[in-house]
């Protein structure tokens, strides 16, 4: 990706961050949701992350998770 297409999507993740707070402040939490999900998309290839990498932290996230979670 050239430095182009790397700058407009950063222009257009910023712009998804300012429609998320409007979505927000109006209530609609699902449509944050959604931009939410495009932003982290986004950010993926700005970022140049494999949807087998994101699984992989996905993985050790949730293993340091459950192993610092109290036992009941």
């Amino acid at each position: 990706m050239d430095q182009v297409q790397l700058r407009s999507l950063r222009d257009v993740i910023a712009v998804l961050i300012e429609q998320r707070s409007i979505v927000t402040a109006a209530g609609a939490t699902f449509a944050a949701h959604l931009l939410d999900l495009a932003i982290m998309q986004l950010r993926l290839n700005v970022n140049d992350i494999s949807a087998e990498e994101l699984s992989g932290l996905s993985d050790y996230v949730g293993a340091e998770f459950n192993r610092d979670k109290p036992s009941h």
